[in-house]
This record gives structure tokens, sequence and C-alpha cells, in this order.
């Protein structure tokens, strides 16, 4: 099983930086034994031709990408591209855009085969295990597909995941050269949830209400592992980091424990 991931081209002005929300797929695939391959086209010019050489070269069984209502149409592009190429190829998608409209995308978008909802590690694990097994994906929690029947939607999983098991980002499939050379920040999560109810905000709705915290010496492994990575600045990316002071504070302790020489934001 090989599962390639692609961050979509910006049509847009965007300060890219290292993804971390497909960095974590990406570990979450490979702790289970799967083949995986980043194509970020944040960095890397957009092109039919890359496209089809990466898939010609990799050979993965399923594509995935991402996209919030900005990049959509770039994404979606990428996934028709994808299927043009290869219609044997199965299409994933996941973020904010495509959770809270999965029907209408799906009915639109016949080159769409799946769309996973909200949190995805654990919800692109199973799809991906069910696809290279029998290819029944109907038990699977999480995801939008198409049924014999028409578009079945199984509804986001029910169990939250335990952000301490997770695995850190796959970094090592990026282009760290890239981002540096540009300046930008590298980021990371100590936490996930929002207790809140902004309207304009997606986090409660993509990760869930109850915050659950890292174990802030997990936290600050990371930040100390990230530290040797030649990145200007490290960038917390919670939901919320200031959810809890106790939390805070705790981090700060332990990187003032450890001396560390990091920028943070």
């Amino acid at each position: 099983m090989r599962f390639l991931i692609i961050n979509p081209f910006y049509s847009i002005s965007e300060t890219p930086s290292p993804p971390l929300g497909l960095a974590y797929i990406a570990a979450a695939l490979e702790r289970e034994g799967i083949e995986v391959k980043i194509l970020d086209f944040v960095v890397f010019p957009y092109s039919r031709q890359l496209l089809e050489s990466v898939l010609k070269d990799f050979a993965p069984r399923i594509v995935g990408t991402t996209a919030v209502t900005m990049t959509f149409d770039n994404a979606i592009k990428v996934i028709k591209d994808v299927k043009s190429i290869n219609p044997s190829i199965l299409t994933v998608m996941g973020g904010p855009h495509v959770t809270f409209c999965a029907k209408d995308t799906m009915e639109l978008f016949p080159e769409l085969d799946f769309i996973v909802l909200g949190e995805g590690e654990d919800t692109i694990v199973e799809l991906a295990e069910a696809v290279a097994g029998r290819g029944d994906v109907s038990g699977v929690e999480g995801i939008v597909f198409r049924g014999k029947l028409g578009i079945v939607d199984n509804g986001q999983r029910k169990k939250r995941i335990d952000v301490d098991s997770l695995p850190l980002p796959a970094r090592h499939l990026l282009p760290l050269g890239r981002y540096r050379a540009l300046g930008m920040p590298v980021s990371m999560t100590t936490s996930r949830g929002c207790p809140f109810k902004c309207i304009f905000c997606v986090g409660r709705k993509m990760v869930g209400a109850r915050v659950r915290y890292r174990n802030p010496q997990n936290v600050v492994d990371e930040m100390e592992y990230l530290g040797t990575l030649g990145f200007h600045q490290i960038n917390i990316a919670d939901d919320l980091f200031t959810s809890n002071e106790d939390h805070c504070f705790e981090v700060c302790d332990e990187i003032i424990k450890r001396k560390l020489d990091i920028r943070w934001t």
C-alpha cells in the first residue's frame, strides 16, 4: 500500500510553512507500515507533468489532499488531474471545507472517492487498511463515500484521539530546506480543541469542544528537536494555547528547566 499526500498550491498570497496536519497524517500511516510520500505544491510549482511523473514513479494506491475554502478549487483540480492521469487511483480529501459540505462536494465532483471528516489520523489509517484488505470501507467511521445506492455518510468518529498517542509529525518527508530558505517558522501543537463557540472559527467544529493536552515533557521534547532543524522560530498552532493556565505554565517551566535557547510564538 502506497499513499501519496498532496498539499494543494495556493492562488492567494500565502506564507508557506511545513504543513503540520499533513505531516501528522503521514506519521499515522507510516506507523502502520504504509509507504507515504508528501508532495507540497506550495513550495514546488504545480505542473501536471510533475504530478504525472510522481504518480508513475511512486505508484500510489490512494492520493489524498486537504483544503480550506480558499484552497478548495486548487485541491479539486489536483484530484481531477490525478483521476485523468490514472482513473484506478482512489482519491480522498480532508479538511474544514469538505467536512462541512461533504455530500454537496461528492455530488458535484465524481472524481473524489472519499471525504474524511474532522480529525483524520485514525480515520485515514482505517480507510487505507480497508482498501488494502477486502476493500470494504462501510465500517470506517469518519468518512463519506460512494456506495452502491448513492453517497454514504458514516458520520464523524465517536471517539476523539488521545493526542499523546500520536507519533511526531513526519517532517522527514518534507523538503524542509525550502521552507527555511523562505524564512518561515516551523509549527507544532501542544493541544487540540477549544471550549468556546466563536462563529468564525472551525477549530471546535473540526476537533471538538473538549481540549486535549499533550504531556508538557513531550511538548518540550518536540521543541528541543525542532530547535535542531535550523528554523528561526517555532509557531504554536493550538486552537487556543492559553485555554488552560496550568498547562501553559508547565510548558514554560519545562523550557526554562532545560535552558532551551529557542524563539517561539
